[in-house]
């Protein structure tokens, strides 16, 4: 009879004594849970001097170790561009440096699309002025005043569009960030 007792107790007691959570960064938005991150996830994150991505190594006396991977395109014998990772990165922060957490893409990505069209605006704009200067008017090189504004109006949408801060989350009143040890 004892010896069932003490199994059972054992078998009660082994959930409570191992630790099946680790330690976490928590990402609340008004006192509820907007996201957890573990070791092995992958952040992106601002501490105060840009934008940093990578995946969390570990964590240790309240900082947050990150291993960031430099991938480059690199030339082959054959002359084929592949990608390839040139060197690793380990850093660690403090979690209360941590100002902005970034937020992944899902779906289409108006930055870049911004990028292209500022580019291409840019590109038509300086082709367009560049005609007012070397090329006679009323010739057919000669470019329109009307293609120069639009082309000036894409490369201003394209920058408003590329410069745009919603995909970014502030830590501060309405979201706070913090780090949980089940030690």
């Amino acid at each position: 009879m004892m010896r069932r007792i003490t199994i059972i107790f054992i078998t009660l007691m082994i959930p409570a004594l191992l630790s099946a959570q680790g330690e976490m960064l928590v990402l609340r938005k008004k006192g509820k849970v907007e996201k957890t991150f573990f070791k092995g996830s992958n952040i992106i994150f601002n501490a105060g001097f840009g934008m940093m991505q990578g995946n969390i190594y570990g964590f240790r006396n309240d900082s947050v170790f990150i291993i960031s991977y430099d991938v480059r395109p690199v030339m082959t014998s054959l002359g084929i561009t592949v990608y390839d990772t040139v060197s690793t990165y380990l850093n660690s922060f403090y979690y209360k440096d941590i100002i902005k957490i970034g937020r992944e893409e899902k779906g289409w990505s108006w930055s870049a699309s911004g990028a292209s069209l500022f580019g291409g605006g840019t590109l038509l704009t300086l082709g367009g002025l560049a005609t007012w200067i070397f090329a006679k008017k009323d010739t057919r090189y000669y470019a329109r005043p009307g293609f120069v504004a639009v082309s000036a109006a894409a490369a201003g949408v394209g920058y408003l569009l590329m410069t745009g801060k919603g995909k970014k989350i502030i830590i501060g009143n309405k979201y706070t960030l913090e780090y949980i040890d089940p030690n």
